[in-house]
């Protein structure tokens, strides 16, 4: 008896081994034949893109598409192998449950095909949020497309419980909108911060790394944008955590977006000070701070009041925040402004030190004598 005639012969479970072999070859040779095809297909839908190829490679693409690609083809595949052993012969209920697990599995490839195209679409926006800098979005890309494939998900499970396990999800639903209900009614605080986050990035009054005044006495450097809470950390080094909500309400002033910053000085001096002394002060303080390369505007110097014990000059300076240190390309801190414009500011004043110099309170007390012949009432 030949090898052949053997393998049509035999049998196991009531199937021919050739059979049992037909199906075996078909699918390993169709799992390496849907290989190539899932590689064709992600080329194809490459090409479809357009200007979008330029925020996600193909070999980026392929990876995230082969999944979805390979399920359906091989699911195909095992039920053409299926038919091929003659599954028929089994029993009526055996071979329906069959062609239920079947089509739940390919309801489950189509949710698996608009995951995969979830991932394609968050990759391409992550990478042109990257690009632009803006990473404020950045950060909302990853949370908003888990939430959309966990919703398909769900949605598929659904339709697998209704259209194959003949289930009624209806209740589900009223169950899950009550459920939904009462943990918005107990995540009302959450929500709330939740939407403060989307109103953060879509208004876009900061991002990360810009410096914010929450307050007079509160300055300090975005760290992180969250879902709930923003991080800032303040010129003391101490970390902020700040409910969204709270900084959706509060105004803030974003002092890296102005591309110039104030410095105001205020300086007391002598009442002795002589006029032509006065001038010459206000004079050289004009000249030198001008000569100061971060300014972005000429510093304004004036005699500005008279005090209780001091003739009061104003100092007015525009700094550049943009400006960088020339050796190392560094942004500098507004503190090394105010450092240098105030050694300037010291130094010119004591130039003409002891005619003109820094006041400091003073008050004067006048005693007159009463004449002898004066009485005391």
């Amino acid at each position: 008896m030949s090898w052949w005639r053997w393998l049509s012969e035999t049998a196991w479970a009531g199937i021919p081994l050739m059979r049992w072999g037909g199906a075996l070859l078909l699918l390993v040779g169709g799992y390496f034949l849907a290989r190539l095809l899932a590689k064709g297909l992600s080329r194809l839908f490459y090409l479809t893109l357009g200007k979008a190829q330029a925020d996600i490679s193909r070999k980026e693409l392929h990876r995230l598409m082969r999944p979805a690609w390979l399920f359906p083809l091989f699911l195909f595949l095992a039920y053409g192998a299926g038919l091929l052993v003659e599954f028929g012969r089994v029993s009526p209920t055996l071979l329906e449950w069959g062609q239920r697990v079947f089509q739940a599995l390919a309801l489950l490839s189509i949710g698996l095909l608009g995951s995969r195209l979830l991932a394609v679409a968050e990759t391409i926006l992550a990478s042109r949020y990257q690009v632009a800098g803006e990473t404020y979005k950045l950060q909302l890309v990853h949370p908003l497309f888990t939430i959309g494939r966990i919703v398909l998900f769900l949605l598929v499970g659904f339709l697998m419980l209704e259209l194959i396990l003949k289930v009624n999800v209806a209740p589900f639903f009223t169950t899950l909108g009550l459920g939904g209900l009462a943990v918005a009614l107990a995540a009302q605080e959450t929500l709330q911060h939740f939407l403060g986050a989307v109103v953060i990035f879509a208004d876009k009054p900061f991002q990360i790394g810009d410096v914010i005044r929450l307050d007079p006495n509160t300055i300090g450097t975005v760290e992180k944008i969250g879902l709930r809470s923003t991080h800032i950390r303040t010129v003391d080094n101490l970390l902020l955590v700040i409910p969204n909500k709270k900084l959706a309400d509060s105004p803030l002033e974003n002092l890296t977006r102005a591309p110039e910053r104030r410095i105001l000085f205020r300086i007391g001096l002598l009442y002795s000070t002589p006029t032509d002394t006065l001038r010459a002060v206000i004079n050289d303080l004009q000249e030198s701070l001008a000569k100061l390369d971060f300014l972005s505007r000429p510093p304004m110097v004036f005699f500005a009041n008279f005090q209780e014990s001091a003739l009061e000059v104003t100092i007015i300076t525009f700094v550049n925040v943009l400006y960088k240190e020339p050796e190392s390309q560094e942004p500098l801190p507004l503190f090394y402004f105010q450092d240098r414009i105030a050694w300037v500011i010291l130094e010119t004043v004591r130039k003409h030190a002891p005619v003109a110099d820094f006041a400091f309170p003073t008050r004067t007390l006048h005693i007159e004598r009463l004449p002898a012949h004066a009485s005391l009432s």
